[in-house]
Parts: structure tokens; sequence; C-alpha cells
């Protein structure tokens, strides 16, 4: 049996038990396994073993000193804080959390990152929180630091949706940050719509035909008969999201005080 999709949502359903014991078999199978060493880490690490999770990504770095997971691991380490919490994270089932449905789910990439020290702490799967404003959708991270945006014609379609009621979840897919290239780094989210309000029940989140789906969800008080709806998007200063130590607390251990 493959453990590798089991560790992998282990991880994602935040079961870091389970998810330590699986890496652990998959590196004794082969202890050069990079993907096995960075979620040991951090399972490791959200169980509140902060030296053992540092020790596995510095080996990880030592069979691939340029992986950008284990380097982001080790930046993270540098602002977590492991405190004392009696009572352990319930673990939540994202077991269909990636896969793609037509209509319903989307892979975005985030324009105007935030700062580079919020991005480095971000992991492929936390989950990320949409916040629709006047003019943009910010993405933010469970500590409400903003992480970047969502393009400019999807944030357009998507903002009238989400303020009329629809729900949306999304996770962090992919990531390559560049603390020293801002503008060459990458993050990438999946964004999975998880109920529609009654007044766009018929219309879904992300339509095959982005184009032609969008002229027809326009909503009727939105079109101008004198002139085409135009867009401007909001030109917010990301400094407004001033960047905030890291506080997430996880199960505590008897190594980390």
């Amino acid at each position: 049996m493959d453990l590798t999709p089991q560790a992998i949502q282990a991880s994602l359903s935040k079961d870091w038990k389970l998810a330590i014991r699986l890496n652990q078999q998959l590196l004794k199978i082969n202890s050069a396994d990079i993907d096995a060493l960075n979620r040991l880490a951090k399972a490791l690490l959200y169980s509140g073993f902060k030296t053992k999770s540092e020790a596995v990504y510095k080996k990880a770095l030592k069979i691939d000193k340029y992986n950008p997971i284990a380097l982001r691991g080790l930046e993270t380490l540098k602002t977590y804080k492991v405190e004392r919490k009696k009572d352990h994270l319930t673990a939540v089932d994202y077991s269909s959390a990636f896969l793609e449905e037509p209509g319903t789910t989307r892979t975005v990439n985030l324009i105007r990152l935030g700062d580079a020290r919020v991005l480095s702490r971000l992991q492929p799967g936390d989950e990320v929180r949409l916040q629709a404003r006047e003019h943009c959708i910010s993405v933010l991270n469970a500590d409400n630091e903003y992480l970047g945006r969502l393009p400019d014609d999807l944030a357009s379609r998507l903002r009238p949706l989400i303020k009329s009621g629809n729900v949306y979840q999304a996770w962090s897919k992919a990531l390559d940050i560049q603390r020293n290239n801002l503008a060459n780094s990458t993050v990438k989210i999946f964004i999975r719509e998880l109920s529609r309000s009654q007044k766009y029940k018929q219309i879904p989140s992300f339509p095959s035909t982005e184009k032609l789906s969008y002229a027809a969800f326009t909503p009727p008080e939105l079109v101008h008969v004198d002139r085409p709806r135009t867009t401007t998007p909001e030109e917010e200063d990301a400094d407004d999201y001033t960047p905030e130590e890291n506080t997430e607390t996880e199960s505590p251990s008897s190594d980390d005080e």
C-alpha cells in the first residue's frame, strides 16, 4: 500500500500524530525522501517539537540545499512560538480539498503579494481566508495577515457572490517565495465553493468559459446604458496589513518550552 497519499491526507487533516507516524514509515523505506522529510518536520513543529522539527528540516537541506519548502520551514521556526495548551485542535477532514470540480473550484495565482516574512511562514495545505473589500478580494492567513489579492477579473466576479451570501473555502496549494525578489515569487491557492446564495443559486462561481459567463452574470443593477461597466482595482497599500509575529499555538512538548 502506498503510504504517501495517506501521509499527505494526515497533514491536510491536521492529524499530526498520524502524519508523524506515516512519514517516519516512508523514511524507513527511503531515508532521502525530501517530501516525507518536509511533511515530518511540519508535523513535528505543529505537535510542539520545535527542536526536532528544525533537525529534520536541516536533514532535508543536506540532501537538497536549495529545497524551497525546507528553507521556508526554517524561516518559520525563527518566529514560531510554542505555548502550552491543554486542548488539542480537532482534526478537520480535507479529504476532497484539492479535487477539481468544474464550476465550483479554481486554482489561482495571487497578485500584489504581501510581506515576505509573512509569506515565508505559509505552508502548502494551510487554510487561508477570502475577504471581500470595495474593489478587490484580499487573501489572509489564519492570523489575519495579508498574503495577496485575487486577480482583478476573478475578484470582480466573486465580490457580489460573496456579499450575497456565497460561502468559499481556500487553501494554499503551491509556493515559491523569494525573500529578496518578491516580484518573482508565486503564491497559488485553491478555492472551493461550499454553498450558494439564493440570489445566485444557478450561477457557477467558476464557469469553464469565463468571458462568456461573465457577461451573462453581470447583475442588472450594474448594467449602464450610456457606457460600459468598468472596474477600477482598489490601489490599497499592502503596508496597511502590518505583519505580526506568528503566535499560532499547537500542542506543546516537553523539549520545547
